[in-house]
C-alpha cells in the first residue's frame, strides 16, 4: 500500500488502509468472543493487546474501540519486527513472556464483549442448490 502501485487485485491508497485496519479491529472481536482457550484466538488476543499498548487501536470515553490512523502503522509494524526478532533469535523464553502478557482478554474488551451477547456468534449456511442436486440420504 505504501509504494502506491497495485499489487494483483488488492486495493490501495488512504481508503484502502482505513478498511483495512477497520475491518481488522471488528474481526478481532468475533475471534475473542470465543475466548483465549485455543492457539488462533491467543494470537488474536496477542495482537489486539499490543496493538492498543502502542495506541494502533484506542478505547472512547463510550466503550468503543476505533482504530488511530495516526499510530496504526507503526504500532504494525513494531509488532511484526518484535515477532520476527523473536521468531529469528530462537526466543522460547521471550515468546512465552510475550503471550503470558498479552494472550488475555483485558477487562475493557470482555465489557465491550458482553455487549455482543445477544448477538449469534456464527450463522448455519443452507445450500438449496446442493441439497437438490445431491439430497441427504
Amino acid at each position: 500500500m505504501d509504494s502506491g502501485q497495485a499489487q494483483g487485485n488488492l486495493p490501495i491508497g488512504a481508503d484502502a488502509e482505513r478498511k483495512l485496519y477497520t475491518t481488522f479491529l471488528a474481526s478481532s472481536f468475533r475471534t475473542l468472543r470465543f475466548g483465549v482457550k485455543e492457539a488462533h484466538a491467543k494470537g488474536m488476543a496477542l495482537q489486539f493487546n499490543y496493538l492498543m499498548d502502542k495506541g494502533g487501536f484506542r478505547l472512547d470515553p463510550s466503550g468503543h474501540f476505533a482504530v488511530d490512523f495516526t499510530k496504526i502503522k507503526s504500532a504494525v509494524r513494531d509488532l511484526d519486527h518484535d515477532l520476527l526478532t523473536l521468531e529469528a533469535e530462537g526466543n522460547y523464553a521471550g515468546a512465552k513472556k510475550m503471550l503470558d502478557e498479552l494472550s488475555v482478554i483485558r477487562p475493557e474488551v470482555q465489557r465491550a464483549l458482553a455487549r455482543l451477547n445477544e448477538l449469534p456468534t456464527d450463522i448455519e449456511p443452507k445450500f438449496l442448490t446442493a441439497d437438490q442436486l445431491a439430497p441427504a440420504r
